[in-house]
């Protein structure tokens, strides 16, 4: 299948905004290095942060990691910022913003995936057979052929940080933790590697970056910001 330029990615979210230029999304394969392999140093220190976070099987930091790992933006991932940002994204509540997001959503999906198709890394619950310790047992039999390397929910989590820091500059420090908690919940889950997660930073940047470039995913921004000031102008 090829990758989706930005522009349909946009009009699908926005489809009034007809002046949207064409920009292929970038690949990660184009400039990722390869995964470690399973006899380097690296892989080894990924396996024991794979070991030690399963002690936390249980826990509520476990419970968090499984919250995370859904990403359906209309059902759970539009609260994973809720806290921090101060409002549950929506798209009843808060349209605009939630556009904005299933563009980016959508554009990430494209960038990730070309590296997981790639080097068809296998996941830490596969690899190690332990598929009864993964904190999102009805997400392992989907994500069992599909490569951990980059890991495609840190890159989603992480980019909306951005996107959100930016919309709320006040919130920054809190929104930008929060997606940093992605990366580590997907460890914790054992669905990827800590090298995974490592990776899955520059997707995400590279993708909010030529998003920034393209026309139609600026006006739809200023759309959200304008939107967040008019919600916090009724609810100081």
């Amino acid at each position: 299948m090829p990758v989706a330029p930005v522009r349909t990615l946009v009009q699908t979210a926005c489809a009034k905004d007809t002046a949207i230029s064409r920009i292929e999304i970038i690949k990660s394969v184009d400039f990722l290095p390869a995964p470690p392999g399973n006899d380097s140093i690296d892989f080894a220190r990924d396996s024991e942060i794979y070991r030690q976070t399963q002690a936390e099987k249980g826990s509520k930091r476990w419970q968090q990691a499984a919250f995370d790992a859904d990403t359906r933006l209309d059902k759970n991932a539009g609260a994973w910022f809720e806290e921090a940002f101060g409002m549950k994204i929506g798209k009843k509540d808060t349209p605009a913003l939630y556009e904005l997001m299933l563009v980016y959503i959508r554009a990430q999906h494209e960038a990730a995936r070309s590296a997981k198709k790639h080097d068809r890394r296998k996941r830490p619950y596969v690899y190690d057979k332990t598929e009864n310790e993964t904190c999102a047992p009805w997400d392992k039999d989907s994500h069992r052929h599909n490569g951990s390397y980059p890991t495609g929910h840190f890159t989603m989590g992480l980019g909306m940080a951005w996107i959100l820091a930016e919309i709320t500059p006040e919130a920054q420090a809190a929104i930008l933790k929060r997606g940093y908690e992605m990366g580590q919940s997907r460890v914790i889950c054992g669905f990827h590697w800590q090298s995974d997660v490592k990776a899955g930073r520059m997707p995400g940047a590279a993708v909010v970056a030529q998003l920034h470039s393209d026309p139609g995913f600026t006006r739809q921004l200023e759309k959200a910001k304008a939107e967040m000031a008019a919600i916090r102008t009724r609810n100081p």
